[in-house]
């Protein structure tokens, strides 16, 4: 079934656009198998100040990933003593069919335990980038050398690192590191990777003179 066209699901999402809880969307959307909508629409839910419902976003949030029992134990020990080789194996028997929703709801759970963000970098991105893992970056948790380590077996995906390892260098304070990444990345771009949403984030947290000097550099505008 076609959520979207679902009329109990249109009038859950109004309650929750109008203010409510998005419980009732979330566990809706679930039940029509729309999984991956449902745990966009939690997250979304729990980082509106004072959410409805929190606890119970949370619970299904994790639920929707099929998590095996023991799951959230298994995260925990990871954290305690994180490495590639642990992380492998904890993502090793996940089914495909969840596996994206799966990762993301390990980085989540992973943050809240406090486990290092070069760390749960490097392991969560073994596999590709998510959303999550996007953000770990944006929040300043991630460190310019991390990235480009990571940039260096991306094959493809080389420009997005790259991009992705500016934006941490200008959160450092490092205008020339910012600059000579963008030029990297400029110069591993292709039909997929560019450099504009790197360069759409420095700008818009960028002072005047800070894009001037991304002017004077070349690199301002893709």
């Amino acid at each position: 079934m076609d959520v979207d066209n679902d009329p109990e699901v249109g009038a859950a999402r109004k309650q929750w656009l109008d203010g409510g809880s998005a419980l009732l969307l979330v566990k809706l959307m679930a039940v029509r198998g729309a999984k991956v909508e449902a745990a966009a629409v939690a997250r979304l839910a729990l980082v509106r100040p004072e959410c409805a419902d929190a606890a119970a976003l949370e619970a299904m949030l994790s639920s929707l990933s099929s998590p095996p029992q023991g799951w959230s134990e298994a995260l925990a020990e990871f954290a305690a003593s994180p490495s590639l080789e642990r992380w492998r194996e904890l993502m090793r028997f996940v089914p495909p069919e969840v596996a994206h929703l799966r990762l993301r709801d390990a980085v989540r759970q992973l943050r809240v335990l406090g486990i290092d963000g070069d760390t749960l970098f490097v392991c969560a991105s073994d596999s590709g980038l998510t959303p999550d893992l996007i953000e770990l970056v944006e929040d300043g948790c991630v460190s310019p050398e991390t990235l480009v380590q990571r940039a260096a077996r991306a094959g493809p995906a080389k420009a997005t690192y790259l991009g992705l390892a500016a934006e941490a260098a200008f959160l450092g304070g490092d205008m020339l590191g910012t600059v000579r990444l963008l030029r990297e990345s400029k110069a591993w771009e292709n039909e997929m990777c560019g450099i504009f949403t790197h360069v759409h984030f420095i700008r818009e947290r960028a002072s005047a003179e800070q894009r001037e000097i991304l002017d004077r550099a070349g690199v301002s505008k893709p």
